[in-house]
This record gives structure tokens, C-alpha cells and sequence, in this order.
């Protein structure tokens, strides 16, 4: 539906930034951020001494102005640096923006997939345009457009967020941000089916209309959101979400996708991208795809590379008996 049946990162894979964790989180996860421009929001150091802590390895220079420790860059995951970078636009604006798109869901704690550029984005009124300087995307955006604020920094709203990304990155972005927005209770259905409307006839509404009808609260992970989307590109039947399956000694596991009619279930295989492959494990899921199948359930398994592939993973199903 969006064309994004291939490419990806390196290695067959998406690269996911952002767990959707339970509580929206916000800041840059503790770094210790040294601006040295805008007296009046405190300068902590002198531009001359920042910059031979950065030739000399001690600071990381985040953008011009701004630094973090070494160390402390080194410990930041990808969203926390990105949370790094939007607070380091902030600091230098002389009016607060409203950021928007990656920067949003940094912010907001959505996770997002395929990013494809590395860039702080901002949204401003058409007067303004449109047009990019530097490190900082700049989006035109028609009338009144929804925010939030995180520990002082303004945000396009998570509905918002969620559509801007999709218009822009694609389906898959905005299924998989919108999964977790849902999930988590920062947009509804409805939210999203009105910011789509909001943003008119305009660039990538039709990406944005496609990913809205697609997302699922019930989804719990990225991977299973990029499935969910790889099926409809394909054109499979839909499959009943987060299903418990149940044998003659009692619970067997809740699957991630089950088709009642066709008596196949699915397990996502996520250890590829967190790295969970201990022996006891890899027993115990062993042991309970054997009691999946023992129950007379078709058992089909992919990972992140199959699913971003697309037809690697649509093959598994087939075989599965999912047409």
C-alpha cells in the first residue's frame, strides 16, 4: 500500500527506535547538556573551552552551541539522543517551535521504524514555509494544529504525530506509532481519523488514511504492527489479535496472530532485534510450539528481516495455510 515492501537497514532489517513504554516519557534521559549560546536561557560554559573538550574527545558536539558528555552520549539510546537534539533546537530558538514528526515521537516516547533521515523536525504556519536550514526540517502546516508539552518542550499531539509520520514515512511508520499510541491511551481511533481530515487533500494523506485504518491498539510490539501491515499489502485474510490458546493441561500461550478459520496461529520471532536467544529459552518456546501444533494449530514463525522483506514472511504463512 505504501511501497514499502523492501529496503530497509542494513542487514535485511528495520531499525526501531522507541519501546512504547507504559508511561509517556519525556527529557533526554539524564544527559547533562551544555548550552553556550542564549544568556538569557544560562550559559553553563565558554564556546572556546567547549570546543577543546570536543577536539579533545571529553564533550560530543550535539549541534552548534551544544555538547554532552563523551561518556554520557555513549549511554543514550537512539531516541534519547534524538530527545538531546530537539532540546538543542530549543535552546536556540528565539521563539519556543512546535516540534513534529521523529522529533515528536522522541519526545512522546512512540517508537518509530525506517527513519530516513536525521534531521530535527518543526511545524510552522504556511507563512512562514516550508523550507529547511541546516539540521532543522521545517513543515509548513495549514490551521490550527494539535499539541502537547513534555517537560517544557511543545509537541505536535500523539494523533498528530502519528499522521505526520505516516504522511511522510509511510504506512508502516504510521501503523507502527499509531499501534502503540492507541495501545497506550495517547490518541483514539478517532483522534487519528480526524487529524487525517484535518490535514485535507495535501501530500501523503493518502499513506496517512491507509495506516489509520490499519492500526490496532491491540498490537504489542512494532514487529507484530509491521506483520499486521505486510499481510494487508499481500492481501491475507485479517487475523484475530492476541488470542489464548488453551490444551487439554490448560494455558498454552497467547499468540500474536490466530486465524479461527483456518486453524493456523502466529508466532513473531522478536530475538533478532533484542537479542533474547538463551538456551532456556529457546526451550521454552520449543516446547510450546510443540504444544501448539500437538493442538492441531498451523504454526507459522518469521522474523524482523522476513517482515520487512515482506514476501519471506508471506511465504511462511502460505505454507501455514494463511490464503
Amino acid at each position: 500500500m505504501d511501497g514499502e515492501r523492501g529496503g530497509g537497514q542494513p542487514g535485511g532489517g528495520p531499525r526501531v527506535t522507541g519501546d512504547g513504554g507504559g508511561v509517556m516519557p519525556g527529557g533526554e534521559a539524564g544527559a547533562s547538556v551544555v548550552h553556550v549560546h542564549a544568556a538569557a536561557r544560562g550559559v553553563l560554559a565558554a564556546p572556546a573551552l567547549m570546543q577543546r573538550r570536543a577536539a579533545s574527545g571529553q564533550v560530543v558536539r550535539v549541534r552548534r552551541g551544544t555538547y554532552v558528555g563523551a561518556d554520557e552520549w555513549q549511554g543514550l539510546d537512539e531516541r534519547a539522543r534524538e530527545v538531546v537534539r530537539v532540546r538543542a533546537v530549543h535552546a536556540a530558538a528565539a521563539r519556543a517551535p512546535v516540534f513534529s514528526h521523529w522529533s515528536a515521537a522522541a519526545v512522546l516516547g512512540l517508537p518509530v521504524i525506517g527513519r530516513r533521515d536525521a534531521g530535527v523536525h518543526v511545524v510552522r504556519a504556511p507563512a512562514g514555509g516550508g523550507r529547511s536550514h541546516g539540521d532543522v526540517v521545517r513543515h509548513a502546516a495549514r490551521g490550527d494544529v494539535a499539541v502537547a508539552v513534555r517537560d517544557g518542550i511543545t509537541v505536535t499531539s500523539a494523533a498528530r504525530t502519528v499522521v505526520d509520520l505516516a504522511r511522510v514515512g509511510g504506512v508502516v511508520a504510521g501503523v507502527v506509532a499509531g499501534d502503540a499510541a492507541v495501545r497506550h491511551g495517547w490518541a483514539s481511533l478517532d483522534e487519528l481519523r480526524r487529524e487525517v481530515e484535518r490535514v485535507g487533500t495535501g501530500r501523503g494523506v493518502r499513506a496517512a488514511r491507509a495506516a489509520v485504518d490499519l492500526v490496532d491498539g491491540r498490537s504489542e510490539s512494532p514487529g507484530e504492527s509491521l506483520s499486521r501491515v505486510r499481510m494487508a499489502q499481500w492481501g491475507l485474510p485479517a487475523p484475530v489479535l492476541q488470542h489464548e490458546v488453551r490444551d487439554r493441561h490448560g494455558f498454552v500461550g497467547r499468540v500474536d496472530f490466530w486465524w479461527p478459520e483456518l486453524g493456523v496461529v502466529e508466532e513473531f520471532d522478536g530475538r533478532v532485534k533484542y537479542g533474547t536467544d538463551a538456551a532456556d529459552v529457546l526451550w521454552e518456546e520449543k516446547l510450546r510450539e510443540d504444544r501448539l501444533r500437538a493442538s492441531g494449530l498451523g504454526v507459522a514463525r518469521w522474523t524482523w528481516s522476513d517482515a520487512w522483506a515482506g514476501d519471506p514472511m508471506v511465504a511462511r504463512l502460505r505454507t501455514a495455510g494463511v490464503r
